[in-house]
């Protein structure tokens, strides 16, 4: 129940046992389940994925390049919201909001890396159908206007990121294997 805001009280659980277990018995055993766990009761998500890919991808700037994190979770926000990005593994969404991201910043340049593809074992051509879903919502192709998130993201804390479009096509080369930079 670790999401739950409202959780209910010790004294409940022990009621639902006919008082099988005292109060002090269901926290041990609570306890004892989260250690055996080693508290992993979530599974990944994709902002677990998206973090570890913006630090591999920010190597490649002199500083940390605050419009490409921003990017990136504005991206993913949008993904969030669209059942053909919802079905796919966390990973696969996270590193084409990678690419995404990228390519809005920096439209020239290959969106993905050889250090990205050997981190996240992606290769662009496995990214394609991803990508361009997310693109599409970026430049609101699906998914309605996604008002609220593009309000959030327009905001200056944010840089204003949601107001920044990538270009409408995105060259079929950026989806060809990276070569050894």
């Amino acid at each position: 129940m670790y999401e739950k805001i409202n959780h209910p009280p010790v004294d409940e659980f022990c009621y639902l046992t006919d008082n099988a277990y005292t109060k002090k018995e269901v926290v041990k055993m609570e306890a004892d389940i989260l250690k055996h766990l080693k508290f992993e009761v979530g599974g990944p998500t994709i902002m677990t994925f998206l973090g570890k890919f913006i630090a591999v991808a920010q190597k490649d700037y002199q500083i940390p390049n605050l419009k490409l994190e921003f990017l990136g979770y504005y991206l993913a926000e949008l993904s969030l919201l669209k059942n053909d990005c919802v079905i796919l593994l966390p990973s696969l969404v996270a590193a084409s909001v990678v690419v995404l991201s990228r390519f809005t910043i920096q439209p020239k340049l290959h969106p993905w890396s050889s250090a990205l593809q050997d981190f996240s074992s992606y290769k662009p051509a496995d990214l394609k159908e991803c990508v361009l879903i997310i693109h599409d919502l970026q430049l609101s192709k699906r998914g309605g206007s996604l008002v609220a998130s593009r309000n959030k993201y327009k905001q200056h804390e944010f840089k204003c990121i949601s107001t920044l479009s990538s270009p409408q096509e995105i060259p079929n080369s950026f989806f060809e294997d990276v070569k050894d930079s």
